[in-house]
């Protein structure tokens, strides 16, 4: 029978004996993991699932595993960090509480290392118990059960504790690993988040986040490269070693019979790795739907062509829901998110066009854009690298002719969309040598203007923003606080509120399950998901046992990051 975890796709759900015998190393891997386990301030960056909280991960354990005299280790995941946006719609001082959930998650944190380490020793006024009870109230938006005095933390609490534990371990200095630090966060709470980075990084703590490309405000006081070195972690498809890498992930994954049936069609599993355009989280999930488990438990795989296109156009569409996602998410953006999907659609076309006639090692996959660009188009690209659907690959300067942004199209819309060859079919063993192949100075070049149609732009990048309550007047912009026309207060919108409010439907689940689910129990909108916190709701559904409960549930979650 298959391990229940085999296709767990975030490494923050495995249990640690699994996340030990699954992770696997890249050839870039040892540089990343000396950084983050020594001094200083760094930023890890790269696009949903390209590994940052494995990596996060692996240098925790390491740090664990030490002799004494390295860094004391506190990993905080901060992905829940959208249930406190709505304080900023209704409190004043809603900075102020963000931060206190901000430091309480690190004194849990500290709390779990001291565990790990069986010390048990009373390092704060507040017990473990009481500051995760803290915690729950600020994410339910109970600041009234708050006391004032006794249950608040101050950065020079922080700075105490690290000096404290570090004394009582033995530890050099105090290792702050926080992951899922920016993306999930609103504007406010991500100026908010940077300021404390900022001002807890000391001689003695050494703070390391884990954010996402595109879509992160620093606060003004914020530098990268002055306060934080920022790492791009993401193994990119065109490195050296990359199918070997993913190969590794497959067979520290599944059993030898599993992984020989996907090594015997070589050039498919090629294809859905390149597809993955270094996603593990992507790859899994193609192979997850093409592995049948039989009622006695053995498992089969229908590795065919047909299958493996399916399964990497399932793929892309479901990289590219993210990118939409972002419409719920950062709905000022609306118009931005909507004509990026024209913008995408234009450089596909493009790409295709400049490919035809070419031979094998002269297939681009990249998309050159002439400076300056402007700000509303970089905040565009910058969306869509948060999804991963392009990739930067540097700077060409033409001299006379002007200087260059080069960006790379996601691999599984190449293939989806038949970029390379412009044959009728995809011819599998040409496609993989195309992406083995790929020239490093052919490609398209365009101005901002040859992408974008000329008419209506204003209109295209004009911001989405709620209308008046009262009389239904636009606002005049993101900044008004009462309306122009009736003079009645704005209300601004709740994201999270937004997001718990949608449909289950707009999970990566089949309409058959959601279906099943609004049938067979009380849960219709993602919240009832969220609040069913023993998944009884969930495990009234025929079919859904502890394994698929626990599953949808973090895809509840994982939408609200």
């Amino acid at each position: 029978m298959i391990d229940s975890e085999i296709f767990t796709e975030q490494a923050e759900y495995l249990s640690g004996s699994s996340f030990a015998k699954w992770s696997i190393s890249h050839q870039n891997e040892s540089d990343t993991l000396r950084k983050l386990t020594q001094a200083g301030a760094k930023l890890i960056t790269g696009p949903r699932g390209c590994g940052k909280t494995t990596l996060m991960l692996k240098a925790f354990n390491k740090l664990m595993n030490s002799k004494k005299g390295g860094g004391f280790p506190v990993y905080v995941n901060y992905k829940s960090s959208l249930k406190l946006e709505p304080l900023y719609k209704s409190n004043t001082n809603a900075a102020y509480w963000f931060n206190q959930w901000v430091m309480l998650k690190v004194v849990s944190g500290i709390y779990d290392t001291l565990v790990g380490l069986d010390i048990n020793e009373s390092i704060f006024r507040l017990t473990k118990d009481q500051t995760v009870k803290n915690i729950e109230l600020l994410e339910m938006g109970r600041i009234d059960l708050l006391n004032d005095n006794e249950d608040q933390v101050t950065l020079n609490d922080i700075h105490a504790l690290a000096d404290k534990v570090c004394e009582i371990t033995s530890k050099a200095r105090f290792i702050l690993l926080l992951d899922d630090a920016g993306h999930a966060f609103s504007s406010d709470q991500q100026k908010d988040f940077f300021e404390f980075y900022r001002q807890i990084k000391s001689k003695k703590i050494s703070p390391k986040a884990a954010v996402y490309p595109g879509v992160i405000n620093y606060s003004s006081s914020f530098h990268v490269g002055h306060d934080a070195e920022e790492i791009d972690v993401w193994v990119k498809p065109n490195t050296e070693g990359y199918l070997d890498f993913m190969h590794s992930l497959l067979r520290s994954r599944f059993d030898e019979h599993i992984f020989n049936a996907l090594t015997a069609e070589k050039n498919l599993l090629n294809l859905m790795c390149f597809a993955a355009y270094g996603i593990p989280r992507a790859l899994l999930n193609m192979i997850s739907s093409i592995c049948i488990e039989d009622d006695t438990g053995d498992i089969s795989v229908n590795l065919s062509a047909k299958n493996t296109l399916k399964e990497i156009k399932n793929s892309y569409d479901s990289t590219y829901a993210i990118y939409d996602s972002l419409k719920i998410k950062l709905p000022m953006y609306r118009n931005f998110i909507d004509t990026g999907s024209n913008f995408y659609e234009q450089i596909l076309k493009i790409i295709k066009e400049f490919n035809k006639g070419s031979g094998i090692d002269k297939q681009s996959s990249i998309i050159a854009i002439k400076r300056p660009v402007s700000a509303e188009l970089e905040k565009v690209v910058g969306f869509f690298q948060y999804a991963g659907l392009l990739s930067p690959n540097g700077i060409s300067n033409r001299g006379g002719k002007g200087v260059y942004e080069l960006y790379e199209v996601h691999y599984a819309a190449i293939i989806d969309r038949n970029i390379f060859f412009s044959n009728r079919a995809i011819n599998t063993e040409k496609y993989i040598e195309a992406f083995k192949n790929r020239p490093n100075h052919h490609y398209p070049r365009h101005t901002e203007n040859s992408l974008m149609p000329e008419e209506n732009l204003e209109g295209a990048f004009s911001l989405a923003l709620p209308s008046c309550e009262v009389c239904k007047s636009p606002r005049v912009s993101d900044k008004a606080k009462f309306c122009m026309e009736c003079g009645a207060k704005l209300k601004d919108a709740s994201i999270f509120e937004d997001i718990v409010s949608q449909d289950i439907e707009c999970l990566p689940i089949t309409k058959g399950r959601s279906d099943s689910i609004k049938q067979s129990s009380k849960i219709r909108k993602i919240k009832d998901i969220l609040m069913d916190h023993d998944n009884k709701e969930l495990r009234k559904v025929n079919m859904i046992g502890p394994a698929w409960a626990k599953k949808i549930r973090g895809y509840a979650e994982e939408f609200i990051a």
